[in-house]
């Protein structure tokens, strides 16, 4: 049997988090909580098979560009793919995230399908890219 691609879905939000994480699971994924940006960095430093993680820009202490930052900074976690969900989608925003290597861009509200798509094709291009 193959492995359960394993998402550790970031929010700030209960109500999103437990969203998020139904439509996940729903289509078969592993899913892992994390309520912040510093308790995201505990989990991948504690879960070494994240396969995707789903990233909120406005969070408080460390939001997602934070995180990004120091996804990028460690040769481990770097070649994670990041899909960015967030309120804040207005073009430069987006611009902001794709150069800081989002692999994808999700507005709020966001559709259960593009989400799950967006899994989807991260780990594929990921996987023939490694």
């Amino acid at each position: 049997m193959a492995k359960k691609i394993k998402v550790l879905v970031v929010d700030d939000e209960e109500f999103n988090l437990d969203i998020m994480t139904d439509y996940l699971e729903d289509a078969g994924f592993t899913v892992i909580q994390a309520d912040d940006g510093d308790v995201a960095m505990q989990k991948l430093a504690n879960t070494p098979d994240i396969d995707v993680i789903i990233l909120d820009r406005m969070m408080p202490r460390m939001n997602g560009m934070e995180v990004l930052e120091k996804l990028g900074a460690s040769p481990q976690l770097s070649c994670i793919p990041v899909i960015m969900q967030s309120g804040a989608a207005s073009g430069e925003q987006i611009l902001e995230g794709k150069l800081a290597g989002v692999y994808a861009y999700l507005p709020k509200p966001f559709d259960a399908a593009m989400l799950v798509w967006g899994v989807q094709a991260a780990v594929k291009d990921y996987k023939s890219a490694g």
